[in-house]
């Protein structure tokens, strides 16, 4: 078979004009270097990268993790975080591992460039229904906006246990918050509750985050929602799509790209979908990855 640069316009059975063929044979040479331009930015590979137990070891960045981060920069491609946290609890993070842009609140909030290129919050009517279930039952519940983590009601201590887990702040209770600012997700405690509360609020989506703490987003999917949403904002080729991750919240996001990895310590349900399976957060899972696959 010949290589695409020898067949000539002759050849093909048609007749190229020489900007034609010149423009043909651009895009040649972009997927044979493996590289995409996107507003004058070079980009290689997208690289998905969740933070809690991916990129983060209780709640700071694992070993080795900012220089991985700086070599697969330096080779030409785009890391992008991808988290169920909003963007007030990522508390500069990603300015700590060097990365620009980030998907948070799984899927519903995107920015890219500097700029905010999605935002997808809870309409106010269902919300409102939502924390009126919780206060009928007596459950707990947090409400995230942009740029808040709050506790509409803290009953039990899961609350704090759950930012216990995850290294964030135990959030302050204000039980009117929810009516004075866009909700992007929220956060749900009662697994007793969850078969109801899924019958009762069909718009939303509760997706188990640990053992008691469900991710509560609009109806869809999740981390692999917003990622698609981007790599159509960008007319992005799919085949140089990546993602790394650990937790039950980033199965669809492996699913919806070509090369979905999880890490060495993830859920025996994120291993089953992976296509790579690399080693644990503490032994440098990502780098291992990255170089596995010839990033780094």
């Amino acid at each position: 078979m010949k290589h695409l640069h020898s067949i000539s316009a002759h050849e093909s059975g048609q007749i190229l004009t020489e900007a034609a063929l010149s423009k043909v044979l651009m895009w040649v040479e972009m997927l044979d270097g493996r590289f995409f331009d996107y507003k004058g930015v070079t980009i290689m590979a997208l690289v998905f990268l969740d933070l809690d137990g991916t990129t983060l070891y209780k709640g700071n960045p694992s070993e080795g993790i900012i220089e991985t981060i700086a070599l697969l920069k330096a080779n030409g491609h785009r890391p992008v975080i991808a988290t169920g946290r909003v963007p007030h609890v990522l508390y500069g993070v990603d300015k700590v591992l060097g990365i620009d842009d980030y998907i948070a609140s799984n899927g519903q909030y995107i920015k890219f460039n500097d700029q905010v290129v999605l935002e997808r919050y809870i309409p106010k009517d269902v919300i409102e229904r939502l924390v009126s279930y919780c206060d009928k039952e007596q459950l707990d519940l947090v409400v995230e906006s942009v740029d808040g983590y709050v506790a509409h009601s803290k009953l039990t201590p899961l609350v704090d246990e759950f930012s216990e887990i995850y290294n964030i702040e135990k959030p302050i209770v204000i039980p009117d918050y929810h009516l004075k600012n866009n909700i992007l997700s929220c956060v749900f405690f009662a697994k007793e509750k969850i078969d109801e509360v899924r019958e009762l609020f069909p718009e939303l989506q509760f997706n188990r985050s640990n053992t008691f703490g469900y991710d509560v987003n609009l109806k869809g999917g999740l981390k692999a929602e917003g990622i698609l949403w981007l790599i159509d904002y960008l007319s992005y080729p799919h085949e140089q799509v990546y993602a790394i991750g650990d937790g039950l919240n980033d199965i669809t996001m492996l699913e919806s790209v070509h090369t979905g990895i999880a890490m060495g310590n993830a859920h025996p349900r994120l291993k089953a979908v992976a296509s790579h399976i690399t080693d644990d957060v503490t032994a440098q899972g990502v780098y291992k990855a990255l170089k596995h696959f010839r990033l780094i």
